[in-house]
């Protein structure tokens, strides 16, 4: 099952970076819109990467975001699924180039990682993992909704100068907010749950205090930009440019907690002591 597993991870690979090219070339391409082909591609990769991550969880005998390798393969996965949830539901293609592309990189960086290694905290505790797959659940629809932010941006310019390369397949100004703010409230709901199930374990597991932790510093600052966006967008009533860099910060700012905190290995949230383990949300 192991090579099996390997064999169906090769495949969305490929698949993801294929989709990734083919939605860029259909985005600014004049004439038929090809996006229901490429769609199929990406539904298919993603398939692929289903199977992959059910094979390997079988072979590890653990949850499949476990590893830090396992995690970034499942924030691929989760992405492409909102992704293709989007699509199919609205028809909104044109978020493809950037979706694909970032599913495609982070697929890529995940074949880096060793794939072997757990923590056995998290097979015998549910909140910890219930702690990373809404993190990561959240991660990837915020990265939808930074997507979104970015289309925005560049249909707002577009729009101003009459010379911008991208052509008239990006969605509306309209579109593009609309599906932003849904994406980042569905992704502001599982990164709140996924902060309150992290802080339940902390409490019973950890010792001293775990508040100062670089990760939570982190998920905490993304998460108020976020608490921000929504507080400025609803209750405030903004609207355009300053909503979409909020999102763009906000996302940024997860980034540097689920990149840049395990990049630099520190905190309680490292993963080396623990054989790539939980702490890599």
């Amino acid at each position: 099952m192991s090579a099996a597993s390997h064999c169906f991870f090769g495949i969305a690979y490929v698949l993801y970076f294929l989709s990734a090219i083919g939605y860029a070339a259909n985005l600014i391409a004049r004439g038929k819109d090809r996006s229901r082909s490429v769609f199929f591609a990406a539904a298919l990769g993603f398939a692929s990467h289903t199977a992959a991550l059910i094979l390997h969880g079988l072979v590890e005998g653990h949850a499949p975001f476990t590893t830090l390798f396992e995690s970034a393969s499942f924030l691929a996965w989760a992405l492409v699924l909102i992704f293709l949830v989007v699509d199919r539901s609205y028809g909104l293609s044109s978020l493809g180039a950037l979706a694909m592309s970032m599913a495609f990189l982070i697929i890529f960086a995940a074949s880096t990682l060793p794939p072997n290694g757990h923590d056995p905290l998290v097979a015998k505790n549910h909140s910890l993992k219930i702690h990373i797959a809404m993190s990561l659940l959240g991660y990837a629809s915020l990265g939808m909704a930074f997507c979104a932010a970015v289309i925005y941006l560049l249909q707002e310019r577009r729009l101003k100068s009459k010379k911008f390369a991208f052509g008239w397949k990006l969605l509306s100004l309209e579109d593009a907010d609309v599906l932003a703010n849904r994406l980042a409230a569905v992704g502001f709901a599982l990164l709140t749950m996924g902060l309150i199930t992290g802080f339940i374990f902390a409490a019973r597991e950890w010792k001293g205090f775990w508040l100062v932790d670089p990760k939570v510093i982190t998920s905490m600052a993304a998460w108020s930009v976020y608490v921000a966006y929504l507080y400025t967008r609803d209750v405030c009533g903004w609207r355009g440019r300053r909503t979409m860099l909020l999102l763009i910060v906000g996302f940024i700012a997860v980034l540097t907690g689920y990149i840049g905190v395990n990049a630099a290995d520190v905190g309680r949230h490292a993963y080396r002591p623990r054989l790539f383990g939980s702490a890599v949300t």
